[in-house]
């Protein structure tokens, strides 16, 4: 009964709670009230906690990497606070707010019109990525699954929407996907979490095998589309969206294509999170299927 009680009034209610002083709080405050906020998700026992421990101590730590679930939960708090605030003002504050670094690359593979791949990550504020690559005149869709809310999930998917911004559901098939791209759509997939519903093999992240999706690599060799990778960090109170230079296709014909491709993909997020590795959420079961990572578990 409680169960049935979150789902259908406690978080579709503290949703519009957040959104409410998402939207009112300014910026300032609203980053400020992320610091305590993250102190207390840190200290809560529960699966994710553990999760992050464990990051932390088999795959950040050894790298020499300084990690503090505080620090990692307030960039994550802070990051949805933005989006929310943003999503109520207008694009001149927007842009002032979140700048653009390499913008040309993206523009050159749209200029193809094949569309393009964006792999990206759960990184710093990336909610926000989408509407900036709108603002640069892009068609964009993001793909993703529904939240364990679907009330929850279509909130996310109306916000996402008022800036033109299409919501492609993965766990309905490729043909969305790929009628996207042919009407030259830079579609955004973020492969830095372990997905069982859709393919992926394991390859190295950070250091370490982890079960990734293979259907972007897929779907660039296969079909000719541009690759791109791009994140977003804060810099204070800004954010900087940093659009790498497109992939060259060419060196992954063939045999083992696909997962090397997927491999260039998850050595670029591992230089992000190597750079500022408090706005990656360490919180999720990263490596949770790697023999190895089992394998030092036990």
């Amino acid at each position: 009964m409680f169960r049935s009680f979150r789902h259908a009034v406690l978080e579709p209610s503290l949703m519009k709670i957040l959104m409410g002083l998402g939207s009112r709080l300014p910026r300032r405050t609203g980053w400020a009230a992320a610091g305590p906020a993250g102190v207390l998700a840190a200290g809560i026992p529960g699966r994710s906690n553990r999760f992050m421990s464990r990051n932390i101590r088999l795959v950040a730590e050894p790298m020499g990497l300084s990690v503090k679930p505080a620090r990692v939960y307030r960039h994550m708090v802070g990051g949805i606070l933005d989006f929310l605030h943003l999503s109520s003002r207008d694009d001149d504050l927007f842009r002032r707010v979140v700048r653009v670094e390499g913008e040309e690359h993206l523009a050159g593979v749209m200029a193809q019109g094949r569309g393009a791949v964006v792999v990206t990550a759960h990184y710093s504020a990336w909610e926000l990525i989408p509407r900036a690559v709108t603002l640069m005149g892009h068609r964009v869709g993001i793909v993703g699954r529904q939240l364990w809310n679907p009330r929850v999930s279509l909130e996310l998917d109306r916000l996402r929407s008022r800036f033109g911004v299409e919501t492609i559901d993965r766990g309905r098939g490729a043909a969305k996907l790929l009628r996207a791209l042919r009407n030259n759509t830079a579609v955004g997939i973020l492969i830095d979490q372990e997905t069982k519903a859709v393919a992926g093999d394991f390859v190295p992240f950070l250091g370490t095998p982890a079960l990734t999706p293979t259907g972007p690599a897929s779907i660039c060799l296969r079909f000719g589309v541009p690759a791109v990778t791009l994140h977003i960090r804060r810099i204070g109170m800004e954010y900087l969206l940093k659009v790498d230079p497109p992939v060259d296709l060419r060196a992954f014909r063939g045999a083992g294509g696909v997962e090397a491709l997927t491999g260039v993909f998850n050595g670029r997020i591992g230089e992000w999170i190597v750079e500022e590795p408090e706005q990656w959420i360490w919180f999720h079961d990263r490596w949770g299927r790697s023999p190895r990572f089992r394998a030092v578990v036990r």
